[in-house]
């Protein structure tokens, strides 16, 4: 439903949907914590993998959570234009093209451009969503009702939002540093509540 909700809306893809939800969440999780709203810039993992690749290639793309808009409609529109520009330009396969580069000109100065990459200066949190099976699910002939993602926090980050698709179900695993997020209940809470409303806005 939320699929449909966000291409209805304006043309938006479910992982649009899903950094909405994440961005009106935090929202308002600043505000009762806080009482005032700044920039997040999100990572946003991208799988280069492909069926023939041995392994799996991975990069990103950043963007800035548009936080200060208090309209979610008006927050998907953004986030979806952000993104379509993002992959227009191959934003994510440029930069995993110059680290090999890099890695290869000089091994210290790829270590040193990676460190770079995964510094609280790139972004703020990673906001992943990985689509797992369609259909139904079971163990040992029980059925799986519902599959969820923890990721770790990266090096001197407090936040990581890990989302996983199965069955026709997005599921949101949070996972913090309490002593500088906490709270998660109102974030998870804020994320049920952005859905309802983007899926009110679609009628």
């Amino acid at each position: 439903p939320l699929h449909d909700t966000a291409k209805r809306l304006c043309g938006a893809t479910v992982n649009d949907a899903v950094l909405e939800t994440v961005a009106g969440s935090l929202r308002g999780w600043l505000q009762h914590h806080h009482g005032r709203l700044g920039g997040v810039r999100v990572k946003v993992p991208v799988s280069l993998h492909h069926g023939d690749d041995a392994g799996n290639r991975d990069s990103f793309f950043t963007l800035e959570l548009p936080l200060g808009e208090p309209d979610p409609v008006a927050r998907l529109t953004a986030i979806h234009r952000a993104t379509a520009e993002r992959k227009a330009n191959h934003d994510a396969e440029t930069l995993d093209r110059l680290m090999r580069e890099l890695a290869l000109a000089s091994p210290g100065l790829g270590r040193f451009c990676r460190e770079l990459e995964a510094s609280p200066r790139t972004f703020a949190l990673s906001v992943s969503n990985v689509r797992g099976p369609g259909g139904p699910l079971t163990v040992l002939g029980a059925p799986v009702e519902g599959v969820y993602s923890l990721a770790e926090i990266g090096e001197r980050h407090a936040l990581r939002i890990a989302v996983v698709s199965a069955s026709g179900n997005l599921r949101f695993g949070f996972c913090s540093d309490p002593a500088i997020v906490h709270d998660l209940d109102r974030l998870a809470r804020g994320v049920e509540v952005e859905v309802e409303a983007l899926t009110a806005a679609a009628g």
